[in-house]
């Protein structure tokens, strides 16, 4: 009889035991957050680039309204790239050794502040950032000229590339979706680019905008056209892409934003109040707000913030100020975490 008890009071325990860990990891994802990782460069001396310049990695918790410097360090990059895995205490940069003509990706441990190699060979990296636990990047493979999609392993370090055998289309922009759970994709083909026709006739390098998994499955074109530049992509939500676009390659006109419904495939202009020209972006995941890297009506180049409900625009570095070594902003990157 005691066995018995003994028995039926470990069975209790544990289902208690579960029904906590349940409980804990509703609540877990309860607390996930947004956040903006912003990759920025920072002057060695305080004042110019005499000495070289550093990368520095903030993260702004949009909850909170507050920024903090995760990490800063000297670098050579081609383009720097960086995003930060606070759950394994990690950031990813790329960084490439003085004279190299290329960028490698690196670790930076930020308990120890030791940084690590991670990648050799020829690579270059224009998109980087991680999504349960997998690191998405936009890389060109080694021996290759043009950047792909690609999945890299942290504990392999090997890359997955979405078609490793492709040397011909360029990908120039890769970003997720945290609604519709889809990676968006915009490429050109590097052969079409540099035909008669786009560099001396129409100076536009035609785009397809695709739209895949997040085990770059599922590959599907949506939108295609040679009508106008297309510099960047994001998906608002399920129906909705939103572009950065020129006119035509090497236009002077300030670089603006173009929606695409992806049912009926019409493309409208979107203005945003007191933004005269946008570098980067990134919609908000419930679709009502957007982060926007550009420049004012009053020629000022910052981070902002316009709120698609209220239409009012707001600057995201009011309450934080920038350090006195302060560069500039390469770019930035939405996530939830």
């Amino acid at each position: 009889m005691k066995k018995k008890w003994i028995t039926l009071g470990s069975l209790v325990f544990a289902i208690l035991i579960s029904f906590f860990a349940i409980k804990h990891e509703i609540n877990t994802k309860r607390e996930l957050k947004e956040y903006l990782h912003i990759t920025a460069t920072a002057y060695n001396n305080g004042e110019n680039d005499n000495d070289g310049v550093s990368l520095v990695l903030f993260r702004y918790s949009i909850a909170d309204n507050k920024m903090a410097e995760l990490f800063k360090i000297p670098i050579d990059a081609g383009y720097p790239v960086a995003f930060a895995d606070i759950r394994n205490n990690k950031a990813y940069f790329s960084n490439s050794i003085s004279g190299d003509e290329s960028d490698n990706l690196y670790e930076y441990d930020l308990q120890t502040s030791a940084s690590k190699q991670l990648t050799s060979g020829k690579f270059l990296f224009n998109d980087m950032f991680i999504v349960d636990d997998k690191m998405f990047v936009n890389v060109a493979p080694q021996y290759a000229t043009v950047t792909q999609p690609a999945i890299f392993d942290l504990k392999t370090k090997q890359f997955t590339y979405l078609n490793p055998n492709d040397d011909d289309t360029w990908y120039q922009s890769l970003s997720y979706n945290y609604s519709t759970k889809k990676l968006l994709s915009l490429t050109t083909s590097d052969s079409v680019m540099r035909s008669y026709n786009v560099v001396a006739v129409t100076h536009i390098r035609p785009k397809t905008l695709y739209l895949m998994d997040v085990n770059l499955g599922n590959y599907e074109p949506i939108y295609h056209t040679d009508q106008f530049e297309i510099r960047l992509t994001r998906q608002l939500d399920a129906n909705r892409i939103l572009m950065t676009t020129d006119p035509h390659m090497g236009s002077s006109e300030p670089r603006t934003l173009k929606m695409l419904n992806i049912d009926s495939k019409e493309v409208i202009d979107f203005d945003v109040p007191g933004i005269k020209e946008v570098k980067s972006f990134y919609p908000r995941d419930h679709a009502e707000g957007l982060f926007i890297l550009g420049m004012d009506y009053n020629n000022q180049y910052g981070l902002f913030y316009y709120d698609m409900v209220k239409k009012n625009v707001s600057n995201v570095f009011e309450n934080d100020k920038l350090p006195k070594d302060h560069r500039s902003i390469v770019d930035f990157v939405y996530s939830i975490d």
